[in-house]
C-alpha cells in the first residue's frame, strides 16, 4: 500500500504490506503495538479476511520498480484504500522506533 503524501511530487514510494497471520505479528512486535494496523474487510472490501500491516517494515521503491513488480506479477494492485485507513499508516509509521526518520518526514 502506497502511504506517501503526495507520490506524484516524491522521488520514490513508501510501501507497506498486509499479512493475514496477525497473531504472529503482534507476538513479534509486542511492544510496539501502536506501530501495527488491523484492517478488517469490512473497512477494505478488496481484503478478503481480517489483515495486519507492521507499519516497522516500510519499503522505497522507484515507480520503475514498481511497474516492473506489477509487470512480474511479483505485486498486486488494489484499489484504492480509504484515506482513513491511510492516515492510520501514517501515524503508525511515525511512531515506529525502527523507520528512518527521512521517511517519517515524508509522512509529515
Amino acid at each position: 500500500m502506497v502511504i506517501n503524501k503526495d507520490p506524484a511530487k516524491e522521488p520514490f514510494l513508501l510501501l507497506v504490506c498486509s499479512t493475514s497471520k496477525i497473531e504472529k505479528v503482534i507476538a513479534r512486535r509486542r511492544n510496539n503495538a501502536d506501530t501495527l494496523v488491523k484492517i478488517a474487510q469490512t473497512e477494505y472490501p478488496p481484503f478478503t479476511i481480517e489483515s495486519i500491516v507492521d507499519c516497522n517494515n516500510v519499503f522505497d521503491k522507484t515507480i520503475e520498480e514498481i511497474i516492473s513488480r506489477l509487470e512480474s506479477k511479483k505485486l498486486k494492485l488494489k484499489p484504492e484504500m480509504p484515506i482513513e485507513i491511510v492516515n492510520k499508516l501514517r501515524k503508525a509509521v511515525i511512531a515506529s522506533p525502527i523507520v528512518a526518520n527521512r521517511i517519517k518526514e515524508m509522512l509529515k
